[in-house]
Formats: structure tokens, C-alpha cells, sequence
């Protein structure tokens, strides 16, 4: 929560009172008011002071409204200081286009701190969409937004919608950064995320009604298009309810549209509105038929359109509210799902809080609810489940995109995909699992093969042929090749959750480039009383419990002809929930040639490995990326090539004996770049390889990997640094030591070396915030955001001269 003045420099907004106020002085308790259009700029989201990600200075992302096909223009700057990032256009199909997707590393090179990028593609299909980055998980600290095409023809059989309602929904980590989040899941360390030194009970998993497991990470808030409270007891109490909730505007007895995008990195929402019923007209953007519901389930990635229709005579306020599916505890007791609202406030209403709650659902009147992760909820809770399979498109929609069937009688290509964990040590007494398909963990390549042509693109692979991964789990790059498959046939996915992993989850999956029919959902088989899981659904044979290779339990269903498939109107999505011990049966034509990401929506997964690339066609059918499409990819030259640099420059002087430094660096990071500086090193001959970032060299992306090869000139103290941001003061930094040739004479004998690095260290801010702190003119609250009678008082030298521009917390020797 910050305001920034005319003059430049911003001010956290602080709330004394229950009133939010803007400071006047950083070193008194002195406050002004915010006037209301001053408040439309601050980003209060849950009332936590966090650094986030803005789309010109906006959170979300401004939304994106066009026609569809027309073609969009998106000029996009990365005024970060170490981030990269892509964007990808989610929903869109990019055909002809498949370098324009923004999948990092698959479509393109990420988008480096001070350059620019232009995505230019049409607009289709038309719908509810949305865009976001498309590096590590920066998406889930603000770099998303909405991308809205309206069709050209309008839908004839709706009533009159009086406006249209963009609902951008996520989850938000009070504590820690999307990054730290990240490496936390990577390192195994998710059940201590909320405090790493808690005592009795750390952090435990939650579940949903079937057992299978919902809240990996603790969640803190749910936030409404930037907007939300935190529950600190998962209540019905916020813990700062001055903080404002978006606020939809209706007229009594009109029709709404609400186009609800799930932006979470990981949560599930059930969205429903108090006192009023929804009527899902679309899903990821392609029509259906209309169907009334009490609430609809949204996972990570999904879109749904609804509409809704106001009260007759109505002056008041109702909760819109989504909740968390985590209903229960490990122990299956019941628990208080974590919760997100915004108001629907009716004309004339008071500027005031509902008191309305959800419908309570009885045998009489149960709940109708779309998309539950399970077949059914326990007999006691009176909700009916109405599974995204048993919509129907419109006919408009069948008429413009048919089902995909079988060419001349032919069997149609069906390939499973088990989204699973699997260990690469199952015989450890505590293996480390990972998310996988196919039990293959996705390793991202180092250069982009859409656009990246020659014997490059090969070698920026990982084979996974070179392998044996059908026996058990490998690191590669996985691919689903359809290359010698003809372009124009139908293919069909069976997208199955099964391991022997208890709890495990169900998993959002989203295919790039393609929208597809969902044919068939089948959930496992459940105890209708307690609504938990007795069985993993039988259609589906496994040769182990990991499942590596799944296959129909009859052999006559293979080839597309499994029994009970929707041929005639079935959805068309482009992300789907896999539940867990079910599976999902979808089909789409390969009409768009390229190289398309196939993921897991849920950012710890996606990262983790549960990832895989479509490659669609052969190479010569990919349309070719524009003139001048940036390149990159790693930088390795052999020891031969260092020998003829220094031919070249000096001719025969290369006989003398010289000690040279080699330096492997790799990028392990997931969207951070950097460069090494060898501070002290003259690199005479060599100057691109003095690590100045943008000035000798390209930072090293994610992934990546850069040889540093030098002479180690001259002789003494030196050390190496990141030369990126202000990314050093975080570790990556360390000595470098050149012993001279020949010895001093006029010293004692020296017994040993010691080193000593010595730095300062901020005890509860990364480097990276205190740069962007700084940025903000804002160094004098970098303690304390909320600090009360003084804030940071600037120390000086003993001249006069200043010298803690920021507060010194902890120094560190090595």
C-alpha cells in the first residue's frame, strides 16, 4: 500500500484507526486523509506491504478488449532490474503465428531487464481470455491481466445484457514473493512456508470432500480484481475491514455478464453470489448452452462466463464470494475454507458491507455446482455435481469448430498422458517425489525451438530417447511428436492422475495453440456417504502402481472407441481439471503446425516438471518467425577457439606461458539473469568477458549456461560478483585469488592464508526489494513500512557526510 505525490516520491498508506492515511512526515506521527481519487491509486490488495509486479502501474494487468480478428499490437517493456519474463496470450490459437505464443524458451528467449518485445497476432478466438507471464511464477505477484475478444456476430438466443463484468481471481501470499514460494516447493519445504520456525505444528495439508489433497501451501487471501481481505482465523472477521472490496454497479431486474478468470498459481474457487442464481453461458471462452447453477468451480487457468440476473426490487448489498475447495483437514474434520468477496451492490444501497450469507443447501434445495473436483460431495452437504463434460456447445459452436473424428474410417491416434509423481529413487526410505507425465520430468531447453533453426536446435534438446524412461523417471525433454502424424487428422488425448502417491491432487491442464472437445469425464469411485475415494476408476489399467504406461482395461475401446463419447455437441475448453484417480477423454484436429507447450496450470507442478511440448507437423509446415526475431541460447567455445583469439592479437607472444581461468557458469534460477564480473581482472584481449551486463555481454538466462575463459592478470586480491541489479547483495558473489609467480622477499614466512569476505546484510528484505525501494524514494520506511512515532533517521560520517542511506541490520563475515 503506497501513494505516490506529485513530486515523485511515494509514501506507504498506513491505517491508524480503522482509516487509511497517507504519511505527511517520515519522522512524526502526522497523517492527511486520502481523498477518494488518491485511494483509486493506491493498490491495497490485502493490506500487506509486498512487492509486486504492476502492468503500467496497474494491478491486474489493464484489461485487453478487441474484435475478434482483428490483430493485436502489444508493445511490452521490462523495466525490471533482474527479472525476465515472456507473455503468453492465453486462449489465443496463434495460427500462422506460433512464435508470437509467449511459452519462454519454447516460443521465444524471455524478455531481459531494459529491452522490448512486440507481440503482434490475431485476435481468435473470440471470448473470455487472458495474458500472463510466462517465466518461473511471476504471474502470481501481478503479471496478468484480461484479454476480452468480442465475437462479430452476437449470440440470438440471450436476453439483453445491460454490461459486461470482468472478474480476475487469484489467491496471495502475505509473506513471501511468488520466487521464494517457488524454491520453497523445490526444495520440499512447502509444510513450513508459513513460519520455517514453527514449534508444535507446522504447517499441515488440507483436503477436499473426496481425501484428495487441495491446500499444498497455507492460504493467506483471496483477491478480486487487486482487492481483498485476509481472514486471520479463517472467519467471517477480516483482520483490517477498512480496506475496500471491488464493487460491481447493478440496476434491479437487468441481465449481467461476468466473465470470471482464474489467475491463482495453485487454488481452485468455488464463485457463487448471494441470493442469486448463475447461468453459465461460455467456458474458456466457447459458448454453451445455457445452465442454471448455485455456484461454479474454477481452477487455475479456466474462464467462465455467466450471467446474472438482478432482483425485482432490490436496494442492497450481496456478497460475490469464492471459496477455497479445502474442506477438510488431514484428519478429515471439517474446516473453514479460505475465502475471497466483492459486493454486488443494487442502486440506492448503502455504502456499506453485506450481511447476506451463501444459500444454505438442503435436501429440498440443493446446490448445483459445476466443475467439482469429484463426482459427489457427502449425502449431509445436499450439493448435486455437474461434471464441464455434461455441457453442451451451442450449435454455432459446432458449426464453427466440429468434433474431430476419424478420417476414412481410420483408427484415430490416442495417446495417454498420466499427469503423476514419481521418484527417481522409489527404493529410498524417503524418496523425493516430483510431478511428472509419463513419469518424465520436463527440463526446459536452452534455446527456443520455434525459433530456432539448424544443427542449434538440436542441441538445445535434452533427448529423451537416450533414456529408458519407460522403466522409470528421467529428466528430458519431453515432447509428444505428432510430426509424422498428418496434419488435418483428429487425435485424441486420455489425460489420466494416477500414482500411489496418498492424496496426491487433481491438476488443471492446459494446452497451448488449441482449443478441444472434452468428450468424457470419469471420476474414481466414491462412498456416497462420506464422499471419499474407494477406488481409482477401473476403465484404466496400470502395470505398476506409478503407472508409467496406462492403457484401456479392453482392448476393443482403444483407437478412439471408447463407449459413451459426447461425438455430437460436446465442450470445447482449452484447460481441463484432471481429477485424481479419474481422467478426462479430449480431441482436437492438428490444423496448426508449430511447437505447443502442454502443462499442468498450478505453478509449483508446471515448474516442477509436469510439462511437456507438442510438436505439431514437420519442421517445413512451422511458419517461420519474422526478420530479426531474437536469438539465444548458451555460449561454450573450446579452448582451440581461446588460442586463436589470442593468435590473432598477438601472433607469436601466445608461446609464453600463461595461467588462464575457466568458468563454467550455470543459471539455475528460474527468472532471474545475471552476469559474473571478475572485479580486478584487466582482461586484456578479452574484453567481453569482463561480465559487465550489457556492456561486455548478454546476461545468462534461466536455464542457460556461459564459459568464462580469461588470463588471470594481474596477480593479488580480487573477487567475483553478479553484475545484475543489485543481485550480489543476496550471495552471488565470492574471492578469486591470482598467487603471483614469484614471491616476496621482503616479508616474514607466512604460516597460512586466511580470507575474509565481508559484507552487510538485511535481515528482512532481498536485495532486490531494497533496490526497488530505493527506486521509490522510500529508503527511510525500509524497516518498517507501518513504523509509528520515528521512522529511519539517515546516520552520517564523522565530516558530515551520509552514510546509512538505509538501516543497517547484520553484518557477515564469509
Amino acid at each position: 500500500m503506497v501513494y505516490s505525490d506529485e513530486k515523485g516520491y511515494a509514501k506507504p498508506i498506513v491505517i491508524r484507526n480503522g482509516t487509511l492515511l497517507k504519511r505527511s512526515s517520515y519522522n512524526k506521527e502526522e497523517f492527511k486523509l486520502l481523498t477518494p481519487k488518491e485511494l483509486e491509486q493506491v493498490l491495497t490488495v490485502d493490506g500487506v506491504y509486498k512487492l509486486l509486479f504492476s502492468i503500467n502501474g496497474e494491478f491486474p494487468g489493464p484489461p485487453i478488449v478487441v474484435y475478434e480478428g482483428q490483430t493485436i499490437e502489444v508493445l511490452v517493456r521490462n523495466h525490471l532490474s533482474n527479472e525476465v519474463f515472456t507473455v503468453h496470450w492465453h486462449g489465443m490459437h496463434q495460427k500462422h503465428t506460433p512464435w508470437m505464443d509467449g511459452a519462454s524458451m519454447v516460443s521465444q528467449c524471455p524478455i531481459g531487464p531494459g529491452q522490448s518485445f512486440m507481440y503482434r497476432f490475431k485476435a481468435d478466438p473470440a471470448g473470455t481470455h487472458w495474458y500472463h507471464a510466462h517465466q518461473g511464477s511471476m504471474r502470481g505477484d501481478g503479471l496478468a491481466g484480461p484479454l476480452i475478444v468480442l465475437p462479430r456476430k452476437k449470440r440470438t438466443d440471450l436476453t439483453r445484457v445491460e454490461d459486461d463484468f470482468i472478474i480476475v481471481i487469484q489467491e496471495w501470499s502475505r509473506n513471501k514473493s511468488s520466487l521464494e514460494n517457488h524454491e520453497i516447493h523445490a526444495w520440499n519445504m512447502h509444510l513450513y512456508a508459513d513460519d520455517f520456525n514453527c514449534t508444535e505444528s507446522c504447517y499441515i495439508v488440507t483436503h477436499t470432500t473426496d481425501g484428495t489433497s487441495m491446500g499444498i501451501e497455507p492460504f493467506h487471501s483471496g483477491l478480486i480484481n487487486g482487492k481483498g481481505h485476509h481472514y486471520p482465523d479463517k472467519t467471517e472477521t477480516p483482520l483490517v475491514p477498512v480496506l475496500p472490496l471491488e464493487i460491481f454497479k447493478v440496476k434491479p431486474n437487468k441481465n449481467y455478464r461476468f466473465r470470471i478468470i482464474n489467475a491463482a498459481t495453485f487454488v481452485s474457487f468455488r464463485l457463487s453470489i448471494d441470493e442469486h442464481l448463475l447461468r453459465v453461458i461460455a467456458m474458456d471462452g466457447h459458448d454453451v448452452e445455457p445452465e442454471a447453477v448455485q455456484s461454479v468451480v474454477i481452477a487455475s487457468g479456466e474462464r467462465y462466463d455467466v450471467l446474472v440476473q438482478t432482483k425485482m426490487n432490490s436496494r442492497k448489498n450481496f456478497f460475490i464470494r469464492a471459496e477455497s475447495m479445502e474442506l477438510k483437514s488431514r484428519y478429515q474434520d471439517p474446516i473453514y475454507p479460505g475465502v475471497v468477496k466483492a459486493i454486488l451492490r443494487y442502486k440506492d444501497a448503502p455504502e456499506s458491507l453485506p450481511d447476506t450469507t451463501r444459500q444454505e443447501c438442503t435436501r429440498e434445495n440443493a446446490c448445483k455446482v459445476i466443475n467439482c473436483p469429484n463426482k459427489l460431495y457427502p449425502e449431509a452437504d445436499h450439493v448435486d455435481c455437474f461434471s464441464v463434460a455434461n455441457l453442451r456447445s451451442t450449435q454455432e459452436t459446432i458449426n464453427s469448430c466440429a468434433v474431430p473424428v476419424s478420417q476414412n474410417g481410420e483408427r484415430i491416434r490416442e495417446d495417454f498422458l498420466n499427469f503423476h509423481f514419481t521418484a527417481a529413487n522409489p527404493e529410498s526410505p524417503n524418496p523425493v517425489m516430483k510431478a511428472t507425465i509419463n513419469g518424465h520430468v520436463f527440463t526446459t531447453p536452452t534455446c527456443p525451438p520455434q525459433s530456432t533453426y539448424g544443427t542449434k536446435a538440436s542441441s538445445c534438446i535434452n533427448d529423451c530417447n537416450k533414456q529408458e524412461c519407460l522403466k522409470h523417471q528421467c529428466s528430458c525433454t519431453h515432447f509428444l511428436n505428432y510430426e509424422n502424424t498428418s496434419l488435418g487428422s483428429a487425435v485424441q488425448l486420455v489425460l489420466l492422475s494416477r500414482d500411489g502417491l496418498q492424496g496426491a491432487t487433481d491438476h488443471p491442464i492446459h494446452i497451448h495453440g488449441h482449443s478441444f472437445h472434452v468428450l468424457k469425464t470419469v471420476y474414481p469411485e466414491l462412498d456416497p456417504t462420506t464422499g471419499l475415494v474407494t477406488n481409482f476408476s477401473r476403465d484404466i489399467e496400470c502395470e505398476s502402481e506409478t503407472c508409467l504406461k496406462p492403457r484401456w482395461s479392453s482392448k476393443e475401446w482403444a483407437g478412439g472407441n471408447l463407449p459413451n463419447l459426447n461425438l455430437r455437441n460436446p465442450p470445447l475448453k482449452d484447460t481441463v481439471v484432471v481429477p485424481r484417480g479419474g481422467y478426462v477423454v479430449l480431441r482436437f484436429y492438428l490444423d496448426n503446425p508449430g511447437y505447443w507447450f502442454l502443462h499442468c496450470h498450478m505453478d509449483a507442478h508446471q515448474m516442477e516438471g509436469m510439462t511437456l511440448i507438442i510438436k505439431e507437423g514437420q519442421r517445413i509446415f512451422h511458419p517461420k518467425p519474422p526478420k530479426g526475431f531474437p536469438s539465444c541460447g548458451e555460449f561454450t567455445w573450446s579452448l582451440n577457439d581461446y588460442k586463436d583469439v589470442r593468435i590473432a592479437i598477438l601472433g607469436n607472444e601466445t608461446t609464453r606461458r600463461i595461467v588462464m581461468i575457466e568458468v563454467l557458469v550455470r543459471n539455475h534460477l528460474s527468472n532471474e539473469v545475471f552476469t559474473i564480473h571478475w572485479h580486478g581482472m584487466h582482461q586484456k584481449h578479452t574484453p567481453w568477458m569482463d561480465g559487465a551486463s550489457m556492456v561486455s555481454q548478454c546476461p545468462i538466462g534461466p536455464g542457460q549456461s556461459f564459459i568464462y575463459r580469461f588470463k588471470a592478470d594481474p596477480a593479488g586480491n580480487h573477487w567475483y560478483h553478479a553484475q545484475q541489479g543489485s543481485m550480489r547483495g543476496d550471495g552471488l558473489v565470492g574471492p578469486l585469488i591470482v598467487l603471483p609467480r614469484q614471491k616476496r622477499t621482503d616479508l616474514p614466512r607466512i604460516e597460512d592464508i586466511f580470507i575474509i569476505v565481508i559484507q552487510e546484510w538485511n535481515s528482512n528484505k532481498s536485495s532486490h526489494e531494497n533496490h526497488e525501494i530505493h527506486a521509490w524514494k522510500m529508503h527511510l520506511y525500509a524497516k518498517d513500512f507501518n513504523c509509528t512515532e520515528s521512522c529511519y533517521i539517515v546516520t552520517h560520517t564523522t565530516d558530515g557526510n551520509l552514510m546509512g542511506m538505509e538501516p543497517f541490520h547484520s553484518g557477515l563475515i564469509n
